[in-house]
């Protein structure tokens, strides 16, 4: 201990400031030092945490882009298939009206030429008729008149005239 006089220190002081020290050190220790590290490792798990859950939520988005775009795609290539269909359909439909209004047109004509060829024979009926009629007058008259050749030429040529001139 001679030394430490030697050197100016004095032993028992120095005892004393080493367990002052390590009774700091001790109460630091249990007091201080493991409650900070009791925050620090509960902020280390919550940053942990934290990147964790970015680095997922980053995966998620990810994920969620890629079904984004699958799902756009996809409505895309349906909504191309449904106009597709609906054009299929457009002209089935107008293929179909076309041949009804030919079908149509067919009949309708069929029944006009029908109808004109009725009216036609209609109309020989009675001009034949009328033809007959005014003969059968013709030569009713004739034959009560009936007096000689030249008053019979005369006759037939006045009435023929008459007959003539009604058709006009």
């Amino acid at each position: 201990m001679e030394i430490f006089s030697a050197l100016g220190i004095n032993w028992k002081i120095l005892l004393g400031q080493i367990l002052n020290f390590l009774l700091i050190l001790f109460l630091l220790k249990r007091f201080i030092l493991k409650p900070f590290l009791k925050i620090l490792g509960e902020r280390k798990e919550k940053i942990e945490k934290g990147m964790e859950m970015a680095e997922e939520a980053e995966r998620k988005i990810k994920t969620a882009e890629t079904e984004k775009e699958r799902i756009l795609k996809g409505s895309q290539e349906n909504a191309t298939l449904i106009l597709r269909k609906g054009e299929e359909r457009g002209k089935e439909k107008e293929e179909e009206i076309i041949k009804t209004a030919e079908e149509e047109k067919r009949r309708i004509i069929e029944e006009a030429q029908k109808l004109g060829k009725i009216e036609i024979t209609q109309m020989k009926e009675n001009f034949s008729k009328k033809n007959l009629e005014l003969v059968l007058n013709l030569t009713e008259k004739i034959l009560m008149e009936k007096v000689d050749l030249k008053k019979d030429e005369k006759m037939i040529k006045f009435f023929l005239g008459n007959l003539n001139n009604e058709k006009d």
